[in-house]
């Protein structure tokens, strides 16, 4: 009986750890799959928890700790359908680890250490052979032995004859068994961890026909020697991708033997050939000629990836002559060396163009052509693009001695988006008819570029990119035209231009400006030009020389959030904490906005380096020379102190008379520096026709009976200020403020703009008084119920004989700043 007591406490020690986990975990129910899922991912978990509801469907475990599954794991929860195990320390599996999960579809344990002639059994996958998605790539290491057969476990994959989907990695000569042959429903074969040295006609001969995608990338140890005949067992290929395999072009493209007028979906043959692999036999320096692309011409293919090739030219009749050129959508050269348009293949660039009716994409970035093209003829030569093209990227493509062709836009066209960041070529885009959307011309000069918009009176464009671009400079030529023909931009990226001031009304041609980059440039404070944008909803003003947000700013800022959300970047700045900044450094902490951090490196006057977290919670101890607010709300804590000490002394002593005048000389010295540092009694937020009562009952009796100070914005604001700069501002300058609702009150927008900053502003308002007239308490808006726990609510009663106490206790709530609340 004792020895039984004791397993069991230690049981619960054990796993006690392991429940607080689990608890963790985030239990949610998808209605759209009709599933429950267990979210334990990064939990620190080291064993699979056993406190889960019962009835989970799926479980994900990845970026835990697990070494080992033991048996029956996974026995309570036997409506498993999907379980995700990624990026782990998986290295041993039990035969009855996934004992119970009969039910289960999807098992994903990539990035592990499990050996695949070690792990895997046929007892392992006997629960779970029904399968249709199997990813265990990743976990072999580079092994040291690359002449050596390595023999997959055919016997222990030969039972999950329902796979649709294997990811597994590669070895340098793979040999599969006959068991691969049963997966008569793979469709999609991947593999990672590629140290693949051959593929020879035998690798793939065992697995079955139904084969659709193959993917083999990265395979970038040795070169890969390749028979003709490899793809040869899966005649049903729509997807090839051998991106990044080092087998170079000229082999790559002879893999597609097979697929002689076929149609295939996706080719990605990216970086097949390398300098690495640079020989006599097979130089990196390539030209294509009709017999290198004599397969790939016959195929009807909708993607195609050619990049990083080490093209330098291609042969009339090679590289863009396609049987089936309509097939064409989307086709990439990123990153080679060759002319794309050449006179010698003027006519081939005609009759591609021309057929091509569904290409959407050209990739043509990243080509540097430094050499010359000898006797090509200067006379400006034409190509009529597709109406179907959408995009073209250039980018970072320098040929300067190519011949002048202009690419002729027609109209009714499809194109939006044109990337031209950093180029210098001799060819030119013609517009019949403007359409585009979105345009990156980075690197650009901004007088080419303005230029270049003054052609497209009715603009279409929604996202500029114009970085580095000495924008600077164009705004000392150009002012606040710079921006007049960007009418409809609503994303602006103007980031990394030597920008430190901007000139007024610049942005007002934007009036749809929602995203704007001021990135990586010399401003010394967020443009004050901005107050005027009412759409921002990003704005990046990183790695700048801000020592501060103004006040405006973060009054704009704020009514941004609280109209359509906001997002403000502020990293990277100069910012400084000192006395100045203290209503910033608090503002961090407490706007709504949503910021990038809500700590950022600031210094302090004597010049050391802290943060503005540490600033915020250390303000009474790191400005308390400042004479500022920051006295102010010491005074009146210090003074609610010694009140409620006094009160104390008041219930156990019979000297009151003495205590009260203790407590009238540190109230009237206390008073006397509060009203020196306020300009306001009293702040007034209001709406409608009650401003007449306000004149003939209000102001008599605070002003002239009591000799209080009012702020009423229809008598005290100038005309020609910013409304809510003169709000915040009048709000921070008052001791105390009155909502007086009334049923127009509820519409003002106004008015819940200055509730914000009232909640904003607490610490420093004496008091906040909620005044109802001629409306119910429900009525009040939704708001207000984020102020109940430090606002005061006055009713105004209809009865006239209720006047006197209403006033009685209004005027001690204004003029006794210690009343003890109800």
């Amino acid at each position: 009986m004792e020895w039984s007591i004791v397993y069991s406490v230690f049981c619960v020690i054990i796993f006690c750890n392991e429940f607080v986990h689990a608890l963790d975990c985030d239990i949610r129910y998808e209605k759209e799959r009709r599933v429950k899922i267990a979210d334990c991912k990064n939990r620190g978990l080291t064993v699979i928890p056993q406190y889960l509801p019962g009835d989970i469907n799926v479980l994900d475990m990845s970026l835990n700790r697990l070494e080992i599954i033991g048996n029956n794991s996974f026995v309570n929860y036997r409506d498993l359908q999907e379980l995700y195990l990624s990026q782990n320390q998986l290295s041993y599996l039990s035969d009855q680890s996934f004992q119970g999960l009969h039910k289960i579809t999807i098992l994903d344990m990539s990035r592990n250490i499990l050996n695949l002639s070690k792990v895997y059994s046929a007892k392992l996958f006997h629960p779970i052979k029904n399968l249709t998605k199997l990813d265990i790539r990743r976990n072999m290491p580079q092994p040291i032995d690359f002449v050596t057969d390595y023999n997959y476990p055919d016997h222990s994959f030969g039972i999950l004859t329902e796979l649709s989907f294997l990811g597994i990695d590669m070895m340098p000569l793979p040999h599969f068994g006959s068991g691969f042959g049963q997966m008569t429903t793979l469709k999609e074969l991947h593999f990672d961890s590629c140290y693949l040295v051959r593929l020879s006609n035998e690798t793939f001969q065992r697995f079955s026909s139904s084969v659709e995608q193959l993917t083999l990338r990265n395979c970038r140890l040795h070169f890969v020697a390749t028979e003709n005949n490899a793809l040869l067992p899966f005649p049903n290929l729509h997807v090839i991708d051998f991106s990044g395999t080092f087998m170079h072009l000229k082999y790559a493209l002879q893999l597609l033997q097979p697929y002689r007028n076929k149609t295939i979906t996706t080719l990605n043959f990216g970086r097949v050939s390398d300098l690495s692999i640079d020989s006599k036999d097979l130089p990196y320096v390539l030209l294509i000629t009709a017999d290198i692309v004599k397969y790939l011409k016959t195929i009807c293919v909708e993607n195609l990836d050619l990049s990083e090739n080490g093209i330098v030219d291609y042969e009339p009749g090679s590289l863009l002559s396609f049987d089936h050129p309509e097939c064409l959508r989307h086709i990439s050269f990123k990153g080679n060396r060759f002319f794309l348009l050449t006179e010698k293949n003027l006519n081939d660039l005609n009759i591609f163009f021309n057929g091509a009716i569904r290409l959407k994409s050209l990739d043509y970035s990243y080509n540097t052509v430094n050499y010359a093209i000898k006797n090509y003829v200067t006379a400006y030569s034409g190509v009529v693009l597709p109406k179907s093209l959408e995009k073209i990227d250039i980018s970072y493509t320098i040929a300067n001695s190519g011949p002048k062709i202009f690419l002729l836009v027609p109209k009714n066209n499809s194109f939006t988006y044109l990337d031209a960041s950093y180029t210098k070529v001799t060819t030119f885009i013609s517009f019949m008819d403007f359409r585009l959307e979105t345009f990156f011309i980075t690197g650009g000069g901004y007088e080419d570029s303005y230029n270049l918009m003054k052609q497209f009176p009715n603009n279409t464009l929604k996202t500029i990119v114009w970085k580095n671009g000495n924008i600077g400079g164009g705004i000392r030529l150009h002012g606040n035209r710079l921006f007049i023909y960007l009418s409809s931009i609503d994303s602006m990226d103007i980031s990394e231009n030597d920008i430190w001031y901007f000139p007024d009304g610049i942005f007002k041609p934007m009036p749809n400006l929602t995203y704007l980059s001021l990135r990586l440039n010399l401003l010394q404070s967020i443009p004050p030009q901005l107050l005027d944008q009412t759409k921002i909803k990003m704005l990046d003003v990183s790695k700048n020389l801000l020592t501060s947000v103004s006040s405006t700013i973060r009054v704009w800022a704020d009514k941004m959030q609280y109209l359509h959300g906001m997002t403000l970047i502020l990293t990277d700045n100069a910012f400084e904490c000192t006395c100045d900044n203290i209503d910033f450094i608090r503002w961090i902490q407490t706007t709504k906005v949503n910021l990038d951090s809500r700590s950022y490196k600031c210094k302090l006057s004597n010049g050391t380096v802290i943060d503005t977290l540490i600033a915020y919670n250390s303000l009474y101890e790191l400005f308390a020379h400042c004479k500022n607010k920051m006295w102010l709300t010491f005074a009146s804590t210090l003074l609610s102190t010694c009140v409620t000490f006094l009160l104390l002394l008041i219930a156990y002593s019979k000297r009151w008379k003495i205590i009260f005048s203790i407590y009238g000389v540190i109230r009237r010295v206390v008073e006397r520096k509060v009203r020196k540092y306020y300009q306001y009694d009293v702040y007034i937020s209001y709406e409608g026709d009650i401003v007449i009562w306000i004149k003939d009952v209000l102001i008599p009796k605070l002003e002239t009976e009591w000799g209080l100070t009012m702020c009423i914005k229809d008598r005290d604001f100038l005309v020609g200020t910013s409304l809510a700069d003169t709000e915040v501002e009048s709000i921070q300058n008052s001791r105390s403020i009155i909502f007086l609702i009334t049923p127009e009150f509820l519409s003002s927008r106004d008015c819940l703009f200055e509730l914000d900053r009232a909640k904003y502003e607490k610490r420093n308002l004496e008091r906040i008084i909620v005044i109802t007239k001629d409306i119910t308490i429900t009525n009040i808006p939704i708001e207000f119920s984020y102020i109940w726990n430090y606002a005061y609510l006055v009713q105004w009663p209809q009865d006239q004989d209720d006047l006197n106490d209403i006033w009685r206790k209004l005027r001690l709530l204004l003029t006794d700043g210690f009343v003890v609340k109800n």
